[in-house]
């Protein structure tokens, strides 16, 4: 029996620079919003970059060491050049021509992932790079020729019809345990760098930035830790041990993955509008996404570990709430009060735990039919 873990590639690691842009390019859109329909738009923007990443590990983990010779490399070269040709269309997504850029890019990006994957699956089996291919996509071109909310609502069915499509395709499949959970915690790093990137870029060297600065990274530390610390081991875990594998990869790793990385964007936005003007109430979209994404990036927990092992973990599920009532409190709040209160439910959270942890105790859980 092979013990050999599979390792992230060099060429894999190339391929995230492209990424790194798109998230960029992302969270330059959502610093734009004006309201709930923008922030829409940014989810939408992101689903077909964040699918194909999604596409390309899981292919990395299909073809195992065979990614890492020359033939592998070239189709990950390949991949990134339609990676980079959607992040540069992503922020004009919702003109025509934009539009059928992103998706054209998209497309490709989806044949030369399938056309990798079929000698491998089978030329006449049905999985998820096909079936990706032939629903999705033609699903995003539709979405394409349309304006206004019916391409908002097309996109949505096409961005979240997949995983659902491709359950009863992928349900007796096997995964690598090592590479996907280091390959997803490695999307979780890009995004926090965005959050870096995003305080950083905006210090302008007052002495309002030495309050303000300091405070967003402890809150940035604060979500490496509620991911990394306890986090990912129990999603390798539970990709270690569930029977049926593919859920976790559909359900923990695609589904509550892509909803960390958006509510990290949400975060990096309002970290940035938070440095530029600490001591302001917010008056736009854009000001108050920070307590949103706080919520959200705790709620993605619960239901990740519900997913995984049939109940959420309270200290997690009340941060979550905690996060929730600051949105609302927000509007009426200095930016650095919200930076500074929805860090605080970080280090309880993350408090919590730690003691119950270190003092041996049973983790507080409210327990919810799996299905």
């Amino acid at each position: 029996m092979d013990l050999t873990e599979q390792r992230v590639t060099w060429a894999e690691l190339f391929l995230d620079l492209v990424w790194v842009f798109a998230v960029t390019q992302i969270a330059g859109v959502l610093a734009t919003a004006a309201g709930p329909v923008d922030i829409l738009r940014a989810l939408l923007l992101l689903a077909p970059l964040w699918w194909g990443w999604v596409g390309v590990t899981l292919l990395g983990n299909l073809t195992g060491s065979r990614l890492d010779g020359a033939r592998g490399r070239l189709t990950l070269f390949a991949l990134a050049g339609c990676g980079l040709g959607m992040a540069i269309a992503a922020p004009h997504g919702f003109t025509r021509w934009g539009g059928l850029a992103l998706v054209g890019f998209y497309t490709l990006l989806r044949l030369l992932l399938w056309l990798a994957a079929a000698p491998i699956v089978g030329w006449r089996h049905l999985d998820p790079f096909s079936v990706t291919l032939l629903v999705t996509c033609p699903l995003y071109l539709v979405g394409a020729l349309l304006d206004g909310p019916w391409r908002l609502g097309v996109w949505f069915l096409a961005a979240f019809v997949g995983p659902f499509v491709l359950r009863p395709k992928v349900k007796g499949r096997r995964f690598e345990a090592s590479h996907l959970p280091e390959r997803f915690g490695l999307f979780v790093i890009i995004a926090l760098g965005e959050s870096v990137v995003a305080i950083g870029g905006q210090a302008t060297g007052k002495l309002s930035d030495w309050a303000t600065i300091p405070l967003a990274l402890v809150l940035i530390v604060g979500l490496w830790w509620t991911y990394f610390h306890y986090g990912a081991p129990a999603v390798r875990h539970a990709l270690e041990t569930d029977p049926v594998q593919a859920r976790i990869v559909r359900q923990v790793f695609s589904l509550a993955h892509f909803g960390y990385v958006f509510a990290i964007i949400l975060i990096a936005v309002g970290l940035k509008k938070t440095v530029g003007h600490p001591l302001d109430a917010p008056h736009k979209a854009a000001e108050l996404l920070l307590a949103p994404g706080v919520a959200l990036y705790l709620a993605g927990f619960c239901y990740a570990r519900w997913r995984m092992f049939g109940a959420a973990l309270w200290p997690r599920l009340g941060g979550a709430l905690a996060a929730v009532a600051l949105a609302f409190a927000a509007p009426v709040l200095p930016q650095l009060v919200t930076a500074g209160l929805a860090t605080a439910v970080l280090l309880a959270v993350n408090g919590v735990e730690a003691w119950i942890v270190e003092t041996g105790r049973t983790l507080p859980v409210v327990a919810l039919r799996r299905g």
